[in-house]
C-alpha cells in the first residue's frame, strides 16, 4: 500500500493538428480510468500537457515545457517520493536515441518516481523493480530505441521530400504540395482562380489605401466573402485579422514559390503587382505606430496632432450634426481644454501645409501620393534584401567559403542600386499649379479660347523634376482626387507631429525634415462666421468654408 496516492499524468502530442483529433481524449480518459481503479488522487495541477513538442528533437525536455518543468521540480524536492508519473505510451515520454532515453528514464526513476506505462498493461517501473529485474529496464530502453528509430526514419524521408521539392523548383518544374487558395494545377502548369484572385485584390487595394487588417476583415464578412485564408482543419468560416495577415504576406502573390528553404521568382502567375506588394510589407512595419483604419469614421490628422496641454491624441466628436476637435484626455477627465471647430480647423491645417511647403506635399493630386507609394516598394525592398544579407553574413562567417562572399557581394551591390533609386525618389519635386479646381479653369478657358474663335484644347497638367529634368504629368477627366486616407498616408510620411493648443487656437506642424511652421486660427464673431488663419510670415488668410462648424456630409 502506498504512502500517499498523488498521481501525475503526462500528455504529449508532436504537431498542433494532433489537438484537433483525439490524441488528447484518449491520453486523458486512460490516465482519469488508470487513478480512479487504484484509488489515484489527479488534481489540475498535475496534469501536465505538452501540445506540439517533438520528443524527438527533446523541445519537450525545455525548461519552458511541462516536462522540463517537472524534471525541475523534482530536483528541487517539491514532488514527494513514491508519485505515480501515468503515460500512455513509453514514446510520449522520450523519441529520443537510447543513451538519452535511459538517462531520463532512470534519472526519473532515481528521483522517486513510479512510471505507469498504460499501453503496456499498465506496466509499472520503480527503482527498486528496475534494480531488482534489469531486463525489465533493458526491454524498455529497446522500446525507447525504437520509437526514436521510427522518427529518424520519419525525418530523412521528409528531408528527402523537401530535398526533391527544392530540385523541382530550381527547375522550374510542378511541385507536389497544397496550393495558396487562388491557384490550382490544370493541364500541366498553374493556373489563376479568378474568383479568389479577386478577393486577394481587394484585400491589398484596401490595405494600401490605409485600412487595417481588422477593418478589412469587417468588410469582408459584412459583404459575405467566403474566407479563403482559412485553414482548412479549422473550418473557419468569418474572416479575421490573422487571415487578413497572412494573405498579405503569401510571396506567391507575386509569383514566388517560397517553399522547401528556398525562393524561386516567376514560379506562379502574379496576381499582384511587386510595388504593391512591398508597399504593404513596409506598410506593415509602419503600423507599429500608425495603426491601420479600423472604424468607418476617417480622420485625417489621426496619430498626428496632439494636444500641448497634456499629451493626449486628439479626436474628433460630432453632437448634433456639429463636428469637433477635442483631446482625449478631456474625454477621460485627464484635461481641462474645451474644443475647436473641426472642418475650418482641419482645413486651415492643409491649407497651411500646402501654402507652406507646395513642392514637399502635393495633396491636391496623385503625384507626390504615387511617388510615396514608390517610396514604400522600394523601402520593402531594401528591408527584405538586408535581412537575407545578414543571413547570409552569418553563414558565411560560421563556414567561409568562395561562394558564400560572392552572393553577399552581389546582393550587397543590389542594395546599393536600391538606395540609389530612394535618393532619387525623394530628390523629386513636385509643382501641382492647377489644385482641386482643374476642371473649373480647363472649362474656363476652354470657353475663353471658344470666344475668341480657337478650337484649342486646354489640358492640365503637374511637373515633375527629377535632378535636371522636368517630366509632365497630364491630368484626363477620369482622374480622381486622392481620398482621405490616401492624403493621411502622405502626410504621416512627411510629418512628425502637430502640437495643437485648443485653448489658444494655435498649432504647430512639426515636419520629419526638422522644419516647423506655427500656425494661428480664429473665426469671426459676426453670422455666417467667418475663418482664417495666419503663419508667422503672413497675413490672416481666409478660409473658404460655409457653415457655422456643422459637419459636411
Amino acid at each position: 500500500m502506498r504512502d500517499h496516492k498523488l498521481a501525475i499524468s503526462y500528455i504529449r502530442f508532436s504537431s498542433p493538428q494532433q489537438a484537433r483529433g483525439d490524441s488528447r481524449r484518449r491520453q486523458t480518459e486512460a490516465a482519469e480510468a488508470y487513478c480512479t481503479r487504484n484509488g489515484l488522487i489527479l488534481t489540475d495541477e498535475f496534469r501536465l500537457q505538452d501540445e506540439g513538442k517533438s520528443a524527438y528533437k527533446g523541445l519537450h525536455r525545455k525548461a519552458t515545457s511541462a516536462l522540463g518543468k517537472l524534471e525541475q521540480q523534482l530536483d528541487s524536492g517539491n514532488i514527494p517520493r513514491g508519485t505515480v508519473l501515468i503515460i500512455e505510451n513509453l514514446d510520449r515520454l522520450t523519441r529520443q536515441d537510447v543513451v538519452i532515453a535511459q538517462n531520463l528514464l532512470t534519472g526519473l526513476l532515481i528521483k522517486g518516481l513510479e512510471i505507469v506505462v498504460l499501453s503496456d498493461n499498465e506496466r509499472r517501473y520503480t527503482h527498486e523493480s528496475a534494480a531488482a529485474n534489469p531486463i525489465e529496464l533493458m526491454l524498455s530502453v529497446m522500446i525507447a530505441g525504437r520509437a526514436y528509430e521510427e522518427s529518424r526514419i520519419k525525418s530523412y524521408r521528409s528531408k528527402a521530400i523537401w530535398v526533391n521539392r527544392r530540385k523541382q523548383a530550381s527547375a522550374g518544374k510542378a511541385v507536389n504540395m497544397r496550393l495558396k487558395p487562388w491557384l490550382e494545377y490544370k493541364s500541366g502548369k498553374y493556373v489563376v482562380i479568378e474568383k479568389s484572385a479577386d478577393v486577394v485584390k481587394r484585400i491589398y487595394k484596401l490595405y494600401l489605401e490605409g485600412y487595417g487588417t481588422v477593418s478589412i476583415a469587417r468588410i469582408l464578412n459584412k459583404d459575405n466573402v467566403p474566407n479563403i485564408a482559412r485553414q482548412e482543419r479549422l473550418r473557419a468560416d468569418k474572416w479575421d485579422c490573422a487571415n487578413v495577415h497572412r494573405i498579405l504576406n503569401f510571396k506567391e502573390v507575386i509569383g514566388y514559390y517560397t517553399g522547401a528553404s528556398l525562393e524561386v521568382p516567376n514560379f506562379f502567375p502574379p496576381i499582384i503587382s511587386d510595388s504593391d506588394y512591398y508597399v504593404a510589407q513596409t506598410k506593415q512595419k509602419e503600423r507599429r505606430k500608425y495603426k491601420g483604419q479600423r472604424s468607418e469614421k476617417i480622420y485625417i490628422f489621426s496619430h498626428l496632432w496632439k494636444c500641448t496641454h497634456c499629451g493626449h491624441g486628439l479626436t474628433v466628436n460630432t453632437k448634433d450634426g456639429y463636428s469637433y476637435v477635442m483631446c482625449m484626455g478631456k474625454i477621460n477627465d485627464r484635461c481641462k481644454v474645451k474644443y475647436i471647430s473641426n472642418p475650418p480647423f482641419e482645413k486651415a491645417l492643409l491649407s497651411c501645409i500646402y501654402s507652406a511647403s507646395p513642392d514637399l506635399v502635393a495633396i491636391d493630386n496623385k503625384t507626390a501620393a504615387k511617388a510615396h507609394e514608390e517610396l514604400l516598394a522600394e523601402k520593402g525592398r531594401i528591408v527584405e534584401l538586408t535581412e537575407k544579407i545578414e543571413t547570409a553574413a552569418a553563414m558565411v562567417r560560421t563556414t567561409p567559403s568562395e561562394a558564400g562572399f560572392k552572393i553577399v557581394q552581389e546582393m550587397e551591390e543590389q542594395r546599393k542600386a536600391i538606395e540609389k533609386r530612394i535618393e532619387l525618389i525623394h530628390s523629386a519635386v513636385y509643382v501641382a499649379d492647377h489644385r482641386k479646381d482643374w476642371r473649373e479653369v480647363k472649362t474656363r478657358l476652354e470657353a475663353e479660347l471658344r470666344a475668341k474663335g480657337s478650337i484649342l484644347t486646354v489640358i492640365p497638367v503637374t511637373i515633375k523634376k527629377i535632378g535636371d529634368k522636368l517630366e509632365y504629368i497630364r491630368h484626363t477627366e477620369e482622374d480622381q482626387p486622392p481620398s482621405t486616407i490616401t492624403i493621411r498616408e502622405l502626410l504621416r510620411a512627411y510629418i512628425e507631429r502637430i502640437a495643437v493648443d485648443i485653448p489658444k487656437k494655435e498649432a504647430t506642424i512639426m515636419f520629419k525634415s526638422g522644419k516647423s511652421i506655427k500656425m494661428y486660427f480664429r473665426s469671426s464673431n459676426t453670422y455666417p462666421r467667418q475663418y482664417s488663419y495666419r503663419t508667422d510670415s503672413s497675413d490672416w488668410i481666409a478660409i473658404d468654408f460655409k457653415g457655422p462648424g456643422r459637419k459636411q456630409v
